[in-house]
Formats: C-alpha cells, structure tokens, sequence
C-alpha cells in the first residue's frame, strides 16, 4: 500500500516537471524560441532580410508580427554590441531598410502568396499580412532603391520615394504620400516626368487624379495645387498691455497698431521709451542659411582687424538672438507715422516694460544700487545720491542707456541727459604693484638696448 502511494507521487512530480517545461519561461522577452512549443509552427525567412533562417512562429501570428519579432532579436544582437550611440543608429537605419512590398509567401500545398507589408501598415488591410501556416517560407526581394522607384511630392501630406511594384498606380502613389494635403486648395491634377533609358530626355504628362494612371519605374511624380497661407500667423505682446500674450496676424499685412489694439492697448504704467519689438532668429529660418553662413558672408570681402571682427562676431550674434525694430511707441496711435504703419511678422515678440521711475549706480561707488529718477539731473547728482566715488574710482565714468545699452563715456564739459531705467558705472582703477613697474621698465630696457644694438649695427655697417 505504501508503495503504491510512492509511485503515484513520483509519478504526478514528473507529470508536473514536463508541464512546466513546456512553459516559456518569460512571456514578455522575444527570442526565437520564446514561444510555447506544443503551440508553434516553423516558418523560414530568406531573400533580403537582416536574418535568414527557420524560426518558431505562433499558431495564429500574422506575418507581420512575426517578421517584426524576429527583426527586433536579430536587431539587439547586432547592434547591441556597439558601444557609440550614433554609430548604433547608423546600423539601425541600414537593418531597417528592407523590402516590405512584393513579399512572397511559398507554402507545401504549393501556393505562393504575394503580399505588401507598407500598404497593410497604411490600410490595415489583412488580405496583405496573412496569418502564418506550418513550413511557410517568406521570401523578401531584393531591391535596387536607386532605379526601382517611384518619387511623388508637391500637394501631398510627405514627400515619398518608395519602391516601385508593377501595377502600381496614382492612388498608390498618393497612399505612400500620406495622400493629399487638404490645406492646398484645387487639387486635381498631377504631372508625371519620366526620363528615357539615357537619363537625358524627359518627357512630362500632366494627368487627372481621377483618372488614376498607372505608372512606371522611375517616375517622379508631383501632384499640383494651389498653395494656400491659412497659417497659424502670431506675435507675443508681454508686459504692460490690457491683455498680454498670443495676437493672431495676417502674414505680412497686420501693422503694429493692429496688433496693440488687439492686446487691448498700453496700460497707464507702460514706458513707452523702452519698449521694444523683436525679431529673432526665426527671420533667418531656412534650410540653406544660417548664422555660421552670414558670418562668412559677411567676413569674406570686409577689410576690418581681428579685433573688430571679433565685434563684428557679436553684434551678429545679437542681431540673430533679437533683431529688434527701431520703433517709438509712443507714436503708434498716430496712424500717420511709420511706428503705426509697421509691419509685424509672424514670431515677433513685443514687449512693453513697466515704467521704472530709478536709475542705477553701480561700480566704485560706496552705496551703489537705485535712484529715484529726477528730471535734469546729472550724473553728478547720481553719484552724489549713491555716496560719492569709493577711493579706488577711476576718473572715467560712463552712462549706460536703458534701452540700447550703448555706452558713453562721460567728459565733464559736456551736458548729459538721463532718462528713467539708465546705468551709471563708475570703473575700478587697477592696483599697481612694484614688480608691475619693474616689470614694465624691463620691458622698455630691453627694447631699448635692442634699438641700440640695431643704430650701433647701421652705423659699423656705413663704415
């Protein structure tokens, strides 16, 4: 009795051990043998693919989930052994680039399908990713992507190149494309330009879209329409305005007293005197221009010092960060001046500061910060009211101008005018150690006896 009860554990243990074998052993990890063997097929891949070979697949698994699982293994093993990440994506992108159209599928009953991978992902249309039968054998072609082709642009939600399969028609080209963009108006038509077999003569059909032609190897197709400008046109006007933020333009007409009015006009606390419109780097947007190629536009023919190219380098670089209109604000109402006539872009950013009734004094000055600004007062004043110059101010002083922060040296027989939001910066003198003379004084001396030793040369040499 005991022995039989032995046996019958023995044997539910062993019956238990095969079970679990037959389970995978991590459902989320794709492998080429993670799916569960009492319920697999084989299928083998040949032809153009990043692997060749015969696989387990799912009873039930469409091609393309299968091809997709096998690519995503074959594609960790070969790139992640590569350390850089560029160079990984490099690799990526040439795994990736196989032929998803005009796949075979060759089965033991002697059927071949032909299915497309690409239009099955735009349609969802399952007739072209078949579910998988035991020993199917994939097929991916070879394909020629600088001849075998077909290019369509123009009207069309993406410029295409995609591989070109006989049958092939307009429609087709248009579903590659993403179809028609439906912002361009009149969209009709397509001209078709087909180049003979030396590459020198082409020959151009324009074609109705509704008339769906076929087409051939090699056309470059451009479907036409009437371009349209409903863009999301917009400025930002920020600070003291009704009400700041985004104000819808036109595309080249809105004026700046449009765009004011539309802000809800300046608040009583606007300093018309500093406010400013900019206008950035988004002038200069383009594929084939950019800041690097103004500055050697710019460098190529000027006759200038290094040290004013360095300059030169940075007003270039402000004038891309915030090209700035020179505008008065204060004459936009008048609808007669240019300051209300202007015309903003879209991205243009307006900013009205609040009034700043302060001018700052800063650098070797004993309580340097804000002062109350008062009209027709000088710098002296300023400084005055900061506490006077510290003992180590140099006898310069200069002004700085709130608005365009240009600089001028002050001469103390000339009358300046200060204006709210001014800087006032009074510069430090260097300290001058002795070894700062000595050093200099050496400096003279060896020039000096060089100059000598150069006379002394000239006058043995006319000897």
């Amino acid at each position: 009795m005991q022995t039989k009860k032995i046996m019958k554990i023995a044997i539910f243990s062993v019956l238990m051990i095969f079970q679990n074998s037959l389970q995978p052993q991590n459902k989320s990890e794709f492998s080429f043998d993670s799916t569960p063997k009492q319920n697999t097929i084989s299928v083998t891949i040949g032809g153009d693919f990043i692997t060749n070979g015969t696989f387990p697949a799912v009873i039930g698994e469409r091609v393309d989930q299968f091809v997709t699982r096998i690519f995503n293994v074959a594609k960790s093993e070969r790139v992640g052994t590569t350390a850089n990440a560029e160079q990984r994506e490099i690799i990526f992108n040439q795994l990736a680039d196989f032929t998803k159209r005009e796949i075979q599928i060759k089965r033991v009953n002697g059927q071949t399908l032909t299915i497309d991978l690409e239009k099955y992902r735009l349609t969802g249309n399952y007739s072209q990713n078949p579910y998988l039968q035991n020993d199917d054998v994939i097929l991916f072609p070879f394909n020629e992507r600088e001849r075998n082709f077909v290019f369509i642009t123009g009207a069309v939600n993406r410029t295409s190149k995609f591989q070109f399969v006989e049958g092939d028609k307009l429609e087709d080209a248009l579903l590659f494309a993403g179809g028609v963009d439906k912002g361009i108006d009149k969209v009709t038509s397509a001209e078709i330009s087909r180049l003979d077999a030396s590459g020198e003569k082409e020959t151009k059909t324009v074609v109705n879209l509704s008339d769906n032609p076929a087409l051939r190897r090699g056309d470059r197709v451009t479907v036409i329409g009437e371009e349209t400008f409903r863009r999301d046109f917009r400025v930002t006007v920020a600070g003291e305005v009704s009400r700041p933020g985004a104000v819808t333009i036109s595309k080249s007409s809105s004026t700046l007293k449009e765009v004011i009015e539309k802000a809800g006009g300046f608040l009583p606390s606007a300093d018309l005197s500093r406010a400013e419109l900019l206008r950035g780097a988004n002038v200069f947007k383009s594929t084939l221009f950019s800041e690097e190629l103004d500055q050697f536009l710019m460098n190529r023919m000027a006759e200038i010092t290094p040290e004013d190219s360095m300059n030169l380098a940075v007003d270039n670089k402000l004038r891309f960060i915030r090209g700035n209109g020179v505008i008065d604000f204060a004459k936009i109402s008048d609808t007669s001046s240019s300051a209300s006539k202007f015309s903003v872009r879209n991205g243009d950013y307006i900013h009205v500061p609040e009034k700043l009734n302060l001018v700052y004094v800063y650098g070797q000055v004993y309580n340097p910060g804000y002062i109350a600004f008062i009209a027709d007062k000088g710098v002296d004043y300023y400084i005055a009211k900061a506490d006077g110059k510290g003992q180590n101010a140099r006898d310069e002083i200069y002004l700085i101008k709130g608005k365009s922060r240009s600089w001028t040296k002050i001469d103390k027989e000339v009358s300046y005018t200060i204006e709210p939001g001014d800087v006032i910066w009074l510069p430090k003198e260097p300290i001058r150690t002795f070894s700062y003379y000595l050093d200099r004084v050496m400096a003279i001396s060896s020039i000096v006896t060089a100059l000598a030793t150069v006379l002394l040369l000239v006058i043995q040499f006319k000897k």
